[in-house]
């Protein structure tokens, strides 16, 4: 069977499935409760789209500079619905696995939603702020950004040393917060090259080793129930009597 795992990390999966942001269920069915238009400028429309989870019942509410019709919006040009919707209320915390810090997931959050809309100075301070985070939760050391870089990738050395490097080329990071010189936003190749590389750090730190826990977790229980049935004695089949 095809592995459709990536699909865990949408919003929407189609027209009446999504991943509710509230109560954190995937794949859970979801009624559209429509839309209201707004002029977001001078020359510019746009439409909020108001969606229910069947499950939880709470509302969501999303934006879209797209003119979709109801009951044609899940495929309209090719666009898929996550591609449509340049922001959301609340915003998908599933989209970055929650064993990762709250704290990380919340600007690598913003991060994304401000690419989306191609606000990419603000995508640029919330991916470096993101970067100084993890440093400081990790409590790398060192005298300058490069050198608190080059402590992280020590302490993990089973993480593709790669990814390290990616995060050691960005410019304009020389403090320990996000300063006045830092806030020239970045081209949208390189924005998404250092949040991929990130996530991808993040997912190695915080996720891989809870999975392998769990992994090995599963198979001790299972053991442990082999062990549990050969100790219990077998009930004894009652004896014929004798002729």
């Amino acid at each position: 069977m095809e592995d459709q795992s990536h699909l865990d990390s949408k919003y929407f999966i189609d027209t009446h499935i999504y991943n509710c942001p509230f109560c954190n269920r995937r794949h859970v069915s979801y009624g559209n409760l429509g839309f209201q238009y707004f002029d977001w400028s001078k020359d510019k429309g746009c439409n909020v789209w108001r969606v229910k989870c069947k499950s939880c019942e709470k509302i969501s509410m999303h934006l879209t500079f797209i003119d979709l019709q109801a009951g044609q919006y899940a495929f309209r040009g090719g666009i898929e619905l996550d591609d449509a919707f340049f922001y959301s209320v609340p915003t998908s915390f599933f989209v970055v696995d929650r064993r990762i810090p709250r704290k990380l997931r919340e600007l690598i959050t913003e991060a994304e939603g401000c690419a989306k809309m191609n606000f990419l100075t603000g995508a640029s301070a919330c991916t470096r702020k993101a970067i100084y985070e993890l440093l400081a939760i990790e409590e790398a050391t060192g005298e300058d950004y490069n050198l608190k870089i080059k402590a992280l990738a020590k302490k993990y050395p089973h993480i593709d040393q790669e990814l390290f490097e990616i995060l050691g080329h960005i410019k304009d990071m020389t403090s320990e917060k996000v300063h006045e010189q830092s806030w020239e936003a970045w081209d949208s190749k390189y924005l998404h090259l250092f949040l991929e590389s990130l996530k991808t750090i993040l997912h190695e730190i915080y996720v891989v080793p809870d999975e392998k826990k769990a992994r090995v977790k599963s198979v001790r229980a299972l053991k442990e129930e082999i062990k549990k049935a050969k100790a219990t004695p077998k009930p004894q089949s009652p004896k014929e009597p004798s002729k």
